[in-house]
């Protein structure tokens, strides 16, 4: 009988996979220069985020975050240095890292270094560098790409706290010409092109509520030689939706304070409505609905579409 019967749509045997997360290059301008940009803003509510730590970036001004857009200047040997993405904050390889010229050019004040288990382990991903100039190090050690998302938090607890830290030692130096810097972190991998720079986007999603196709784009226009597989993008843009999520709560429970606030210098007290719960008699009438392109009525699933297969008329 299956000779008389035909498909009607394409089929795969594959495993069902999520849908891809392409994301474009970024726009350019006449002179071919990507047109990406952050700047600090007044508006920007750092609060949101749900971090500590963060008060330094209300007062810390720059006119654009972008430094330089490097993507049409980049050249292969690039990759084995470490690039400026934000005025505070670099991403590069472990290469970096252990260059004392690099380190001292570059006023670092922290290195992160963003492992796997195992290279914590081998002790891969040292830098003697660092220890000689005095550098504070920090670690996240994950055993794989799929751990990053419970890192994330924790690396960004660790940026902003030492920079915060940086920043108002640095308010107390009166010999300080520049008090407005909060330091300089170096976040490196092996390669600098995937665990720690997934790590540095997750940093601006988080601190600047920006997407996480932005944040893609912004930290591949300073260093072309990222690379990002789909399980990471993946990755990156479920905590883009947890950082919204946040955020919501944040303002929705800022927003009820606020209200709170208001009932009580009213003169008389206002009674709340009692909102009572809907019954199943309230949802379910005769009438029809539909509900994830499925038709409901009187309880029976009457779903549309096209057949998965059809007769064969031709036989």
């Amino acid at each position: 009988m299956d000779g008389f019967h035909m498909a009607t749509q394409s089929w795969s045997s594959r495993a069902p996979s999520p849908p891809r997360l392409l994301v474009p290059p970024p726009a350019v301008d006449r002179n071919g220069a990507p047109v990406s940009s952050i700047s600090q803003s007044k508006n920007l509510d750092f609060e949101s985020s749900g971090f500590a730590n963060s008060d330094f970036l209300k007062t810390v001004t720059y006119d654009n975050f972008m430094t330089r857009n490097a993507m049409v200047e980049w050249k292969y040997g690039q990759r084995w240095t470490a690039q400026n993405i934000l005025p505070f904050l670099f991403l590069g390889p472990v290469t970096a890292a252990r260059s004392r010229d690099f380190l001292r050019g570059n006023g670092i004040t922290m290195l992160l270094a963003v492992r796997d288990t195992k290279s914590a382990h081998a002790r891969l991903l040292g830098s003697k560098a660092a220890q000689e100039l005095d550098i504070p190090y920090s670690t996240l050690d994950t055993t794989g790409n799929q751990e990053l998302i419970a890192a994330f938090p924790r690396g960004i607890e660790i940026i902003n706290a030492h920079l915060s830290a940086t920043y108002h030692q640095n308010q107390d130096e009166p010999t300080l010409t520049n008090r407005s810097t909060p330091g300089r972190v170096l976040v490196f991998c092996e390669s600098g092109n995937e665990r720690s720079a997934a790590m540095v986007v997750a940093y601006i999603m988080a601190m600047y509520s920006m997407d996480v196709i932005k944040a893609i784009q912004l930290v591949q226009a300073q260093r072309f030689a990222v690379a990002f597989d789909d399980p990471t993008k993946l990755l990156l843009q479920t905590y883009d939706s947890m950082l919204r999520a946040r955020r919501d709560v944040f303002r929705s429970s800022k927003q009820n304070n606020s209200t709170s606030d208001k009932a009580t210098t009213q003169p008389y007290p206002v009674t709340p409505r009692k909102l009572s719960k809907r019954t199943l008699d309230d949802t379910c009438d005769d009438s029809e609905m539909e509900v994830d392109g499925v038709e409901v009525w009187n309880g029976n699933d009457r779903r549309r579409g096209a057949a998965p297969f059809c007769d064969d008329v031709g036989l």
